[in-house]
């Protein structure tokens, strides 16, 4: 199917071609030219001008020369025409209505204003190519147009290598709200922004799954993509410019703020293997206030549909039955059944999504500007848990409710909210920016398809599981002014910041988690697939902390940049911290710039991870694990003697160089080290037999194992990131290709284990350690090791056709340990994989854009847990895995069902996503061309 497909988009290609060539020969032509400078009158070489014809959207391109210069000596009479100007570091400009005629060469004079970005630097006037890190501006509104993508954390995944993100599956929670993260660093260890605020992150802390395990992150897809302008990520630490978490480095959304037009996006797709529907409705318009404010809103709504991906059933791990052949055989067949009836859904979670946005901004004065933003997003989201079976958990099995099992569905109900307002002012050469920006994220669970065994007959099917909120508080006030007289000019800002938060869990229905004691012996309390929260785990908790900043950032000479920022701040729970940042850039010639930079940060403890606390049900072979998750203020805690909580430290230093060596080509290098102490993380599973006193309290708090947030890494992560693109005209066209590379290595440099644990660490007993193989392991490989994003792309006429090709490097992870086994568990390897992307877009009409394309045109998947485990390495102590399962079966009496659930959970989500080719069709309709 692939080379058929292959050859037909070949064939229509070359068609389009020779049909616009066939146009533009047989039409009479004009002269257009002209000159492109910057806004300060210097002349702009290498920007690609192309002027589109709009009654037919035929095109023609050209390249300004080293004075600014261009011709376009054939285009077609007539008009009226939009000449499209764009140039690494400039905002694009379209010039409208204009119009040729055969007897006189129309000449325009165009002025371009640079691309200034507002993360890393308080500069208004500062561009990507001279900014004193490295920052990746990403163009929202030509991605969503014509990418395969739609939330926000996929076009990001594929945009940026250095960002990360994979939708999980089995993970509870983390199925509703993709964890991400940048430099293969934590997700709480990057910062976002909206319209340089603090957004608040999301109430989950992810506790399974492949990606961020004990980290609270951010749900990047409550925002509407088709409400963003651009999004800016800046590739460096910058805890000191904006406080906690900006250890990896920072992204700011910027949304739109256009007064007019507007547009509306459909959008639909669907898996090749016939799952995953996914649909996209999405509308935006701007407003036009007064004179010079602006309202723009967007509304959307998205459905994605589930996904299941190479489900089977081995006696060895989760058969229906019985783990005897001939029994399993029988029993199916009494009950007209086969394994397709009992079909584990292991992919993507069933999502529906509905949003609103709006960015508001409009002067009171002369002097004064009132801004304002802010969403709604309400998700409902259904993703399972494995199947409840009589094989394995027979007493959880209620005949007169469900004979022969069920599947659970993990239900939630997400509301995410925000809003902030502000004001700047002019206060002489000063500017003052003034705003206060609130956040709630609140996530209610419902299990369905269940049941709670120990009720008997008597259970219900649904039960209200109870749920997370998390509320935060910004108010902040920032001073700035440049300097141009002081030295080459000179920037200073200076401001204080003051935030609250809450965090709370609420107690699910008596039913979702009370273990009743009427079921049959050995039945478990609580619902099903997912235990609701107890009055116990209920729990409220709020902290506060005040900062203060200066930054200043000068122009030694024209050709050499200094920055410095110091940042003090004081929390209500743990203390203050005080750190900086220096930064550098030098321009060695008009094509080679150099950068460098150093800086502390810190990431304080999330309230999640300090409050957190709950009984986790864990489904595995032979039964059901109860694992508790115990904060600071538990019993359990203090029995097992775990440190309180502290804040991470980290040292970031990098350095890179910038390169254009034509106006066609731009290229930059990167590299980076950031070193992070008392890093927090899961602790493995912990059961009896550690001390008296943590025995006692396993047992009072109705646990077999518990874990505990603690701060217990020192890691280094190094890196080299790389980015090029060229564009030119070539024919009647433009071309344009990209790369960009992220290389990454994590290492840990130390661990630190409290003395009732030491032994438990360093013993031949791998089950039991403190910091437990896969969790280290994810911390180190559990990222891919490189990532490579090409981009080609060729427009000509109305058309466009682009190639993407992404690259992911190795991953590797030791797997669950769920029982916990003394042998701990199979090191899966996770070779390279790549993908390629293919999309055509149309253009019809210049206010209309057709897209239809092809994600994953060849259908690569990673590799399976089980080619994983074949890939790697069995257990430590064992060369083979033949040598292992043989091992197993003596000592255990069965066959081993290691790795984890590798039948009805074949893949990990920690690579790339697995649901193979995606076809796709887009429309946008633009208003106001």
């Amino acid at each position: 199917m692939n080379p058929t497909f292959t050859r037909v988009w070949l064939v229509l290609t070359c068609l389009v071609f020779c049909t616009i060539h066939t146009t533009w020969g047989q039409t009479a032509t004009a002269a257009l030219g002209g000159t492109v400078v910057s806004v300060t009158g210097s002349p702009v070489a290498g920007a690609a001008v192309t002027a589109i014809h709009l009654p037919t959207g035929l095109r023609r391109a050209a390249a300004t020369d080293s004075a600014g210069i261009f011709s376009i000596p054939d285009a077609l009479v007539g008009g009226p025409f939009a000449v499209q100007v764009t140039q690494p570091s400039f905002r694009t400009q379209v010039i409208t209505n204009v119009f040729l005629s055969a007897d006189k060469a129309v000449q325009l004079s165009i002025a371009l204003a640079p691309d200034v970005v507002q993360v890393g630097t308080r500069r208004i006037d500062r561009t990507v190519l001279e900014s004193a890190v490295p920052v990746d501006v990403i163009d929202m509104r030509e991605l969503l147009a014509t990418g395969p993508q739609t939330d926000l954390t996929q076009i990001l995944n594929y945009s940026v290598p250095s960002f990360n993100s994979t939708r999980q599956t089995s993970a509870d929670g983390a199925d509703h709200v993709d964890p991400s993260s940048l430099r293969g660093l934590s997700p709480d260890q990057m910062l976002v922004l909206v319209n340089g605020k603090r957004r608040h992150t999301t109430a989950l802390i992810n506790l399974l799954g492949s990606r961020g395990v004990g980290n609270v992150g951010y749900d990047l897809n409550t925002v509407s993509s088709n409400a963003i302008d651009r999004i800016e990520v800046l590739r460096d630490g910058a805890a000191a410019q904006y406080g906690s978490d900006a250890i990896a480095g920072v992204m700011n959304i910027n949304l739109r703020a256009d007064n007019k037009g507007g547009n509306v996006l459909l959008s639909t797709g669907i898996t090749s293997a016939g799952d995953g529907l996914s649909t996209l409705l999405s509308l935006n318009k701007g407003f036009k206030l007064g004179q010079k404010g602006f309202l723009n809103l967007t509304g959307d709504v998205d459905y994605r549909g589930a996904t299941t991906r190479q489900y089977s059933r081995s006696l060895n791990s989760w058969p229906v039955f019985s783990s005897n052949r001939a029994s399993e055989d029988s029993a199916l067949a009494a009950n007209g059944k086969t394994y397709r009836d009992f079909e584990q859904v292991n992919g993507d979670a069933k999502i529906r999504n509905y949003r609103l946005l709006y960015n508001l901004g409009a002067p009171l004065s002369n002097k004064v500007s009132f801004y304002s933003f802010g969403g709604f997003n309400y998700r409902r989201g259904r993703a399972v848990a494995p199947w409840v079976l009589p094989s394995a958990q027979p007493a959880d099995i209620v005949d007169s409710i469900f004979p022969l099992g069920y599947q659970p569905n993990i239900n939630t109900r997400i509301h995410d909210a925000s809003g902030a307002a502000g004001i700047t002012a002019s206060l002489g050469q000063w500017k003052l920016d003034v705003s206060h920006v609130v956040g709630l994220n609140r996530m209610h669970y419902d299990v369905s398809n269940t049941l709670n065994s120990t009720l008997g007959t008597a259970s219900p099917t649904q039960f209200d599981a109870g749920g997370l909120q998390f509320r935060q508080n910004v108010t902040n006030a920032t001073l700035s002014r440049l300097f141009p007289q002081v030295l080459a000019g000179t920037n200073v800002a200076f401001g204080t910041e003051y935030r609250t938060e809450n965090y709370l869990i609420f107690a699910g229905e008596e039913a979702s988690w009370k273990d009743y004691g009427r079921g049959a012996t050995g039945a478990s309390g609580g619902a099903q697939g997912f235990i609701g929260f107890d009055p116990a785990a209920a729990i409220e908790g709020n902290r506060n902390n005040i900062g203060g900043f200066v930054d200043v950032e000068a122009d030694i000479t024209k050709k050499w940049t200094i920055g410095t920022a110091v940042r003090f701040e004081n929390y209500s729970d743990f203390g203050s911290a005080f750190i900086y940042k220096l930064n550098t850039r030098l321009q060695l010639a008009k094509f080679l710039s150099v950068r460098a930079g150093y800086n502390t940060g810190f990431r304080a403890p999330s309230l999640q991870q300090a409050l957190y606390r709950q009984l986790t049900l864990l489904p595995v072979n032979n039964g059901v694990v109860y694992t508790g998750i115990f904060n600071n203020q538990s019993e359990v805690t203090r029995a097992a003697g775990i440190p309180a909580l502290q804040p991470e430290k980290s040292r970031n230093f990098s350095a890179g160089l910038i390169l254009t060596p034509s106006p066609a080509l731009t290229f930059t290098v990167d590299a980076y080290q950031i070193a992070i102490d008392d890093r927090i993380i899961l602790s493995g599973l912990l059961g009896q037999g550690i001390t008296p006193a943590l025995d006692a309290a396993l047992t009072q708090a109705n646990a077999t194992n518990a874990q505990f947030f603690t701060n217990a890494v020192n890691t280094r992560t190094q890196g080299l990131d790389l980015v090029a693109s060229y564009r030119r005209p070539v024919g009647r066209g433009n071309f344009l290709a990209s790369l960009a590379a992220n290389f990454n290595r994590n290492t840990i440099r130390s661990i630190d284990v409290p003395t009732a644990f030491a032994k438990l660490q360093s013993d031949d007993d791998l089950g039991n350690n403190y910091v437990d193989q896969r969790q280290l392991s994810l911390i180190e490989t559990g990222n891919p090791k490189s990532k490579l994003i090409l981009n080609t792309s060729y427009e000509v006429g109305k058309f466009n056709l682009l190639v993407r090709n992404v690259r992911y490097g190795q991953v590797s992870s030791y797997d669950f340990n769920f029982d916990p086994l003394a042998e701990g568990s199979y090191y899966l390897v996770f070779k390279p994989r790549l993908t390629t992307d293919l999309q055509l877009s149309y253009k019809p009409k210049q206010a209309l854009q057709l897209t239809a394309g092809v994600n994953n045109l060849f259908n690569v998947q990673p590799n399976t847990i089980a080619e994983a485990a074949r890939n790697g390495n069995p257990p430590i102590g064992f060369k083979t895995q033949a040598e292992f399962d043989a091992y197993f079966q003596n000592k255990y009496g069965q066959p081993s069902y290691l790795p984890y659930d590798f039948d009805i959970l074949p893949y990990h989500s920690h690579q790339m996503n697995f649901n193979g080719t995606f076809f796709y069709l887009k429309a946008v309709y633009n208003f106001g061309l």
